[in-house]
């Protein structure tokens, strides 16, 4: 590859010498030809984001994979008589978005009534909240047996501070069910979840999970989404793989392509990651997942590592490895562990209440853990949003290079990444070229800018002048520095945010501002970048992060057919419309996984299979 990738070894695919793989290559479409496609796909502007940006007219799939591209002509020229055609009738089509952070292991909690947690209803009123949840739990401890789990869900910012201030405890807790299992599990605003357990509760935890046994209470107050992730899907339905199976399928199905995703890379738990192998082995996966073991300091402390080989890339088509993972690196949503001052006082004043440790990557099992996840493999998805948490993730990085003796270019080899970026200083990123590490930009991180609720508004409690540093995408980019959008939500919407650096936020609670008043900002618009650059962020360059660069992220011969159909042209539309693209058709492997009723009939034989009809006008 070239631009950012000029200097990065492919050490995924092997080099083979150019007019070796010409050769290769002429032999390859003389076989591919020798049968006649299965699809055609033409009258399109096709982007194959290539190296050079190519646009074609149509292009050609036998099996999975793109066969042929070019003009109309000579693409249906090559049309036998049970070759399906698609016209597109001169709508842009584009390679499919890839996401290496979207977290699609979720499930309807109706499914498993057993895990459905009861709510307690927001109220300013501690009191009438602690009540609430008092009478939560005792009713709830009359419905189940003596030492059953009870998950209760008290919302709103009352309840987030009766855990992080302590003023409910773990003793509180015993004494309202006593030997009862209670996770106290506050759900508030965006990913914002702060976690209680009772003594009973801790105690099973442990027998799962006996690192969790180096964590204080104290210490895990804050990281109540990945612990009720843990608790749910890995202790509370344990043994129930082929279950989750069956209700993650439709999840994924409409969690994903009709936004035009065809791959998705995960953080994962033991009970999905068999669900999705089940799924796989049925031939039922309805997109592209590259998957890594996540929570590791919680799961496997140091020492695991070290006694697995590195199974990067191992697997199928449709589910394979992208290392090893820790979610608990950094908590965003809790506060950014940086080097700046706090200057709103509120916050300080909640900090100080809640005595709560942001730079995580502090706490030696948590640490530990990062160092031999990279020593011993690859590292993905360490939450290096404030500059702090990236700091102590390179003296990490330089730690291992030194006693494994590793050079440069053995780390840049592991695909290092970093996620969310909220605070960069300029002076790191010469390591962070150094080292190939894969800065992963967060389009939802602009709106925490104007939402007041959140500790990652940088304006609000850090101070307007340091915008230059959040997510500073052009400036990755012109240092050489590997760039990609991940956990994208909606990509037309990310597009934009990144072409354009505006972002609209309406509040829903009074304590993200206004309620009901939509509000933009444009934040360091020196850091935009064009169209052509914000789209490799979404498909070519964070193929490369799913290690898959060779089979997804464009479109060209010998790659899978993951293509999506838009109903504007991304490329000519004004940039403020960009965000009200739709999605047409999405395609995965040559097969539909989506229709939209807009782009009119599609024949029935060219779906996956019937789960992915739905509202799709057939053709027959």
């Amino acid at each position: 590859m070239k631009g950012i990738f000029l200097n990065q070894k492919n050490t995924f695919s092997r080099a083979v010498p150019v007019l070796v793989f010409l050769g290769l290559m002429a032999q390859f479409t003389g076989r591919a030809m020798a049968q006649a496609p299965d699809l055609i796909v033409f009258n399109g502007k096709i982007a194959t984001v290539d190296e050079n940006m190519t646009f074609v007219e149509a292009l050609a799939v036998r099996d999975d994979t793109l066969v042929a591209l070019g003009s109309n002509e000579d693409i249906l020229g090559l049309a036998g008589p049970e070759t399906k055609r698609v016209d597109v009738k001169g709508r842009t089509v584009l390679p499919g978005i890839v996401d290496p952070h979207r977290h699609l292991t979720g499930f309807q909690a109706e499914d498993f009534p057993e895990v459905k947690g009861v709510r307690v209803p927001p109220s300013q009123d501690k009191e009438e909240i602690t009540q609430g949840i008092i009478e939560a739990i005792q009713k709830k401890a009359q419905e189940v047996k003596p030492g059953e789990w009870i998950i209760i869900n008290p919302m709103g910012w009352s309840a987030r501070e009766l855990i992080l201030y302590e003023e409910i405890t773990a003793a509180h807790l015993d004494s309202w069910a006593p030997g009862h299992a209670i996770m106290l599990n506050e759900t508030g605003t965006g990913a914002f979840s702060q976690i209680l357990f009772s003594s009973k509760a801790r105690e099973l935890i442990e027998e799962e999970l006996p690192a969790f046994a180096d964590f204080t209470d104290a210490d895990i107050k804050g990281d109540g989404v990945n612990l009720a992730n843990i608790i749910v899907k890995d202790i509370l339905l344990k043994g129930r793989d082929k279950e989750y199976a069956e209700s993650i399928k439709p999840y994924l199905i409409d969690a994903a392509p009709h936004y035009g995703i065809t791959a998705v890379g995960t953080r994962i738990l033991r009970t999905p990651l068999n669900a999705l192998f089940i799924l796989d082995q049925k031939n039922e996966m309805p997109i592209r997942f590259g998957w890594f073991f996540s929570d590791g300091a919680y799961y496997n402390p140091a020492g695991f590592y070290k006694r697995f080989p590195n199974f990067v890339g191992v697997g199928s088509k449709y589910v394979w490895s992208l290392g090893n993972g820790e979610e608990v690196v950094e908590s965003p949503t809790t506060g950014l562990c940086t080097t700046l001052p706090i200057i709103n006082p509120a916050l300080r004043e909640h900090y100080r209440k809640a005595q709560i440790e942001l730079c995580r990557l502090l706490h030696p099992v948590i640490r530990a853990t990062i160092k031999d996840q990279i020593a011993y493999g690859r590292g993905v998805e360490y939450h290096g949003a404030g500059d702090r948490t990236i700091d102590l993730l390179l003296e990490i990085i330089e730690e291992v290079q030194q006693e494994r003796n590793l050079t440069d270019e053995d780390i840049r080899e592991k695909r290092l990444t970093m996620e969310h970026l909220a605070l960069v200083r300029p002076d790191q990123y010469p390591k962070l070229k150094k080292y190939g590490i894969i800065m992963a930009n967060t389009p939802g991180y602009f709106t925490r800018n104007i939402d007041k609720s959140k500790a990652a508004n940088i304006p609000q409690n850090f101070g307007e002048e340091y915008l230059k540093w959040h997510q500073p995408a052009k400036s990755f980019i012109d240092y050489g520095i590997i760039t990609v959008m991940s956990e994208i939500g909606r990509p037309f919407v990310a597009l934009k945010r990144y072409i354009t650096r505006e972002a609209c936020f309406t509040a829903r609670l009074p304590e993200q501002g206004e309620v009901g008043v939509e509000k933009c900002a444009i934040f360091a618009p020196e850091q935009a970048v064009n169209r052509n650059t914000a789209l490799r962020m979404a498909t070519i360059w964070p193929a490369y992060y799913m290690v898959r660069e060779d089979k997804i992220g464009s479109l060209e011969e010998g790659k899978w057919a993951d293509f999506i159909v838009i109903d504007q042209d991304y490329f000519r539309v004004p940039e403020k419309e960009i965000a009200d693209i739709q999605v047409l058709l999405t395609v995965l492997g040559g097969e539909v996984i989506y229709a939209n009723p807009d782009f009119g009939p599609v024949d029935r034989d060219l779906f996956r299979s019937p789960d992915y009809v739905k509202d799709a006008v057939l053709a027959n």
